[in-house]
C-alpha cells in the first residue's frame, strides 16, 4: 500500500496541549517530536511508549499515539497494521474532537483498503459517508475500490457510477465500470460503457477490440463488423496487428471481394506474409468473389502459381472466359507429372477447349490420352459421347 493514502494524518498541534497535560509529559513529547524530525525514530518511540502505557491523562496518551504513528509512516517501512491498531486505540480515547475521529476513519478505510481487509474498510467508509467533515466523494470512492476488489461487482456499480460523475478524470473508473458488468454478465450495459469509450477515447485500440468482440458475443455480428472496418480504416487499431484478423472476419461473412482488397493491401505494407498459404487465401478471395481478373494476374505472375493445381485452375478460367487457345498453352507449357490425376484433367480441358475451337481430331486425340489416364478414363467415355466422338 502506498504511502500516499494516509497524507491526511491527524495532527493536533502540540502548542494547544501545553494547558492540558502536565508539564513532564509536554517536554517528553517535544523532545519525541525533535528527535522524529532527526528521523532518530528508535530514541523517539523509547520516550513515547512509556506515556502510552502509563499515563493516566487520555490526552497526553492521544499525542503520544498521533506521534507514534507518524513515526511508523515517516520511518517509509509501511508498517500501516500498527498505524491502524494506533488509529483505533485513539477513537476508543473517546477525546478526540468529531473533525479529528472522522480523519482517523477515513484513514483506516484506506488502510484497511491497502491491506485488502475490505470488510473492514467498507466498515469505516460507512461510517463516515454522511460526515460534514470529509469531502463525500473520497469516501464514495473507497467504498467503490473495495466492492470492486472484494469481487462484490453489482454493488460497486452504483458507487462507481457516482465517482465518474464527480470525478475529472474518468477512463480508470469508465474500465472499472465495464469489468463489473462483464464479471455479472450484464453484457448490453458493458457495450454502452464501451461505445462510450470507444467515442472519447479513440486512440485506446484495446477498447475497439473489447467491442467487437462484445458484439460478437451478443450475436451482433453486423455491429462487430461494421466496427471492426471503421476501427481499421481509421487506424484505431493497429493494422499491423490485426489485417489477418480483418480478413478472415469478411472472408467469413462472404465479403470476398472487400477481403481479398485488404489481404492484397497487407501483403503489400507488410503487415500479412506474402507466403504461399496466404497466396492460396488470396485467389480462394478472388475466385469467390468472381474478380477473374486479379486472379489471372496472380496467377500468371506468382512462384507459387507454378503447380499442377494452379496451372489447371489459369487455364479453367481462361476456358471460362471463352479465351480457348490461351487455356491450351498454359496447359502445354507446364510439365504435369506424366499418369498423374492432374495430368488426367489436363488433358480432358484441352480437349473441350480444341472442342469449342472447333477442331475435332486435336480434340479426339486429347480426350484418348485422357482415357488412358486411369483417373480420368470415366468421365473422358463420357465426354466423348456427349461430344459424339469416337475414342
Amino acid at each position: 500500500m502506498k504511502k500516499l493514502l494516509l497524507c491526511l494524518l491527524v495532527l493536533t498541534s502540540l502548542l494547544n496541549a501545553k494547558n492540558t497535560i502536565s508539564k513532564t509529559a509536554y517536554k517528553q513529547l517535544q523532545e519525541a517530536q525533535k528527535l522524529s524530525e532527526s528521523k532518530l525514530y528508535k530514541k523517539a518511540l523509547l520516550i513515547l511508549e512509556p506515556i502510552i502505557k502509563t499515563s493516566e491523562n487520555k490526552l497526553e496518551r492521544l499525542y503520544a499515539y498521533q506521534a507514534k504513528a507518524n513515526i511508523y509512516i515517516n520511518k517509509n517501512e509501511y508498517e500501516y497494521e500498527k498505524v491502524a491498531l494506533i488509529y483505533i486505540n485513539i477513537i476508543n480515547l473517546e477525546v478526540s474532537e468529531e473533525k479529528d475521529l472522522d480523519t482517523l476513519k477515513k484513514n483506516l478505510s484506506q488502510i484497511y483498503l491497502g491491506e485488502s481487509l475490505y470488510k473492514k474498510s467498507l466498515k469505516y467508509s460507512f461510517e463516515i459517508l454522511d460526515s460534514k467533515h470529509i469531502k463525500k466523494e473520497s469516501v464514495i470512492k473507497n467504498i467503490a475500490l473495495a466492492y470492486y476488489y472484494d469481487e462484490k461487482y453489482k454493488k460497486s456499480v452504483p458507487y462507481i457510477k457516482s465517482v465518474i460523475k464527480a470525478e475529472k478524470k474518468k477512463e480508470s473508473w469508465y474500465r472499472m465500470l465495464y469489468s463489473s458488468y462483464i464479471q455479472t454478465k450484464d453484457y448490453n450495459l458493458a457495450i454502452g460503457v464501451l461505445e462510450y469509450m470507444t467515442l472519447h477515447y479513440t486512440n485506446k485500440s484495446s477498447y475497439w477490440m473489447q467491442l467487437i468482440s462484445l458484439y460478437q458475443r451478443t450475436k451482433q455480428d453486423k455491429k462487430s463488423l461494421a466496427t471492426l472496418e471503421l476501427a481499421y480504416n481509421k487506424k484505431y487499431i493497429s493494422q499491423k496487428e490485426n489485417a489477418k484478423y480483418f480478413v478472415n472476419v469478411l472472408l467469413q461473412n462472404d465479403l470476398f471481394h472487400k477481403g481479398s482488397l485488404v489481404l492484397k493491401d497487407a501483403i503489400k505494407k507488410g503487415f500479412i506474409t506474402k507466403d504461399k498459404k496466404n497466396f492460396d487465401l488470396l485467389i480462394a478471395a478472388y475466385l469467390n468473389a468472381k474478380n477473374y481478373k486479379s486472379a489471372i494476374k496472380e496467377l500468371n505472375a506468382s512462384k507459387w502459381a507454378h503447380t499442377s493445381k494452379y496451372r489447371l485452375m489459369l487455364a479453367n478460367i481462361y476456358y471460362n472466359k471463352e479465351n480457348y487457345k490461351t487455356a491450351i498453352k498454359v496447359l502445354k507449357h507446364y510439365k504435369f507429372k506424366k499418369g498423374s490425376r492432374k495430368d488426367g484433367e489436363r488433358y480432358s480441358l484441352i480437349a473441350l477447349c480444341f472442342h469449342e475451337l472447333d477442331d475435332k481430331k486435336s480434340s479426339k486425340t486429347y480426350l484418348q490420352k485422357a482415357a488412358s489416364n486411369k483417373y480420368q478414363k470415366k468421365r473422358a467415355t463420357y465426354l466423348a459421347k456427349s461430344l459424339g466422338i469416337k475414342i
